[in-house]
């Protein structure tokens, strides 16, 4: 049997990895290519169907995880996310104006200004022919906090190595960790 400290370091290191293997699992390029819809091509803000269930699945792993610390007792785990996926296409705008003075007989001037602007969505070729629109930048979701729910959260030690676990997984501060106790 393992010391308590390395006990601890075991479950954690054991948490990173399933966090990093779900996480991977979530930014996975195929977004790029299920883009067909023109009105979608300027911005995409919708995610994926397979990115909400896989962050419901990344809750369901840490709640075993965490569950695993002594003391902890039964555990619910809410993640929370700041925003969605999001993709940014390269438009060319074509801006055309036109600017007209003319004079009359008696003296007076008119001006007459006309502007006409269309866009369309850059397109480049891929491997197979067909033409995918030019990504500028993708924005990943990115982790705000962390709300854990424990049956043995009114334990300052259980609540120090869940807030110790989470911010070694996730990566956040402590501040953006809450330990809650489970209601009995």
């Amino acid at each position: 049997m393992l010391p308590k400290n390395k006990k601890a370091l075991f479950i954690a290191l054991l948490a990173v990895g399933a966090l990093l293997m779900l996480l991977g699992r979530l930014y996975t390029p195929t977004a790029r290519e299920e883009i067909q819809d023109e009105a979608a091509l300027h911005t995409a803000h919708a995610p994926p169907a397979h990115e909400t269930t896989d962050i419901y699945a990344a809750e369901a792993r840490l709640q075993e995880f965490f569950s695993l610390v002594e003391g902890a007792g039964r555990v619910r785990v809410m993640v929370g996310i700041s925003a969605r996926r999001e993709t940014v296409f390269a438009v060319d705008t074509n801006k055309n104006e036109t600017f007209t003075q003319e004079e009359d007989a008696q003296g007076g001037t008119r001006e007459t200004r006309t502007s006409a602007n269309s866009q369309q969505t850059v397109l480049i070729p891929d491997r197979n022919g067909t033409s995918r629109p030019l990504v500028l930048r993708e924005t990943e979701p990115a982790i705000e906090g962390i709300v854990i729910i424990a049956e043995g959260g009114d334990n300052p030690l259980v609540r120090a190595e869940l807030t110790r676990a989470a911010q070694a997984v996730l990566g956040i501060d402590a501040h953006r960790i809450q330990v809650l106790t489970m209601q009995r």
